[in-house]
């Protein structure tokens, strides 16, 4: 997604919160977590606003609880580190 407009609307609309719910939700499933993941590596990059709802959402948590029951899944921790980086770099905002 790098269209900026669709990215907002996709904020504001609660899609970073839902997408952490379905991680909290559906924490046994590598793929839901891993898909969940990149999800939000493109809402968070350079996205202030989005990256604030990250937080607030348990974005965070959830990615750090899906790099523990999921260590295994190389997919996986690839995806939290990718979202990781891009909802903290200051370069990324």
């Amino acid at each position: 997604m790098n269209n900026a407009d669709n990215k907002t609307r996709a904020g504001t609309a609660g899609a970073v919160a839902t997408v952490a719910a379905a991680m909290r939700t559906h924490g046994g499933s590598a793929g839901v977590q891993e898909a969940a993941c990149w999800s939000l590596v493109q809402l968070t990059f350079k996205d202030a606003e989005n990256k604030t709802r990250a937080g607030t959402a348990g974005a965070v948590e959830a990615v750090a609880a899906a790099m523990h029951t999921h260590a295994r899944s190389a997919g996986l921790q690839e995806a939290a580190c990718a979202q990781a980086r891009a909802c903290t770099n200051a370069s990324f905002a």
